[in-house]
């Protein structure tokens, strides 16, 4: 009898801990399911947007003005004195007739339930959502779980694939043609000792035959991976005080310049005005080689344009700080 009563004690601790586990898993994404990449990153076990994870993103993007902000796929979490979160979204200017983009919002989750947004990676790539169909008959899937079939044709893409190991997260959209194209977002490995891992959107077209081909990539840099560049050390000795900017941390030097991942600016400039339709004014914080920039440059830069042109190069000016 004592025996008998031992053992269901263990099953009822056993199965509280299996509870306990389960519901953080729906709280990050499933993420201890999923395998880690580096610099304490672990890739979402799913890449499905659960409903606790979209209340955490909510609170962190209500403090950002201009543009619409929609999370699609979770793509990986961080933890450290709380969490950080990895998480691919639609972003949509406030302003008539703007387009979609794709862009990856970093959210710190502090361990009292507050969350901020720590930085947000854009590039030029046009999500060409509105709702449900695409332009040029693309449609955006149900949910971002890979299927059988777009992971055959993404590994059937790949064999050719030489200077980089493409590993899907999440699939976005597809669009029937004489086959099927496949838009997928993956992680990005470089064949390199210390690789700049990131993210890529890839489009891979599947012909009736079962070939498979990629016709499209386009890249994001990951936060807090590998870093190829690192700050270097001599230069951070000459800093006045480092600066926890809300985009990325930076250094005041002690001849009056600033620096931000390792690259020498000669201004600040905090730039304030109001975006088109938005109700409050905003605040673009640039490190920067330009003197002057206007206030339409700074919003378009900071994620809302989708013409390249408009974005600054590394070397004329980086956002640090947005409000």
């Amino acid at each position: 009898m004592v025996l008998c009563l031992l053992l269901i004690a263990a099953s009822v601790i056993v199965y509280a801990a299996g509870s306990e586990q389960n519901r953080e898993n729906e709280n990050t994404g499933d993420i201890e399911n999923g395998s880690e990449i580096v610099g304490g990153w672990t890739t979402a076990g799913s890449p499905v947007v659960t409903g606790d994870f979209k209340k955490v993103f909510d609170k962190a993007v209500s403090e950002l003005v201009g543009v619409d902000y929609t999370p699609v796929a979770y793509l990986a979490s961080q933890v450290v004195t709380g969490t950080n979160h990895c998480v691919l979204c639609k972003a949509t200017p406030v302003v008539p007739d703007a387009k979609t983009a794709y862009v990856i919002v970093y959210i710190y989750e502090d361990l009292d339930g507050n969350a901020e947004v720590t930085e947000i990676v854009s590039r030029n790539a046009d999500a060409y959502i509105a709702e449900g169909d695409i332009d040029g008959g693309w449609s955006e899937t149900e949910s971002p779980e890979m299927t059988d079939e777009a992971k055959t044709a993404l590994d059937k893409a790949c064999e050719t694939l030489t200077g980089a190991e493409y590993t899907p997260v999440a699939l976005l959209a597809t669009q029937v043609v004489a086959g099927t194209n496949y838009r997928i977002i993956c992680e990005s490995r470089p064949s390199a000792p210390f690789p700049e891992c990131g993210y890529v959107i890839v489009t891979v077209y599947a012909d009736l035959s079962g070939n498979a081909e990629i016709t499209d990539t386009i890249e994001f840099r990951h936060k807090d991976i590998y870093n190829s560049n690192p700050i270097d050390s001599e230069a951070t000795d000459s800093a006045i005080a480092a600066v926890d900017g809300n985009m990325k941390t930076y250094y005041e030097m002690s001849d009056g310049t600033w620096m931000c991942d390792d690259v020498i600016y000669k201004y600040r400039l905090e730039i304030k005005g109001r975006m088109p339709n938005a109700a409050v004014d905003s605040t673009f914080v640039y490190l920067s080689n330009i003197e002057e920039i206007s206030f339409e440059q700074a919003y378009k830069a900071a994620g809302v344009s989708s013409n390249m042109g408009e974005y600054f190069s590394p070397e004329e000016a980086v956002l640090v700080e947005m409000n």
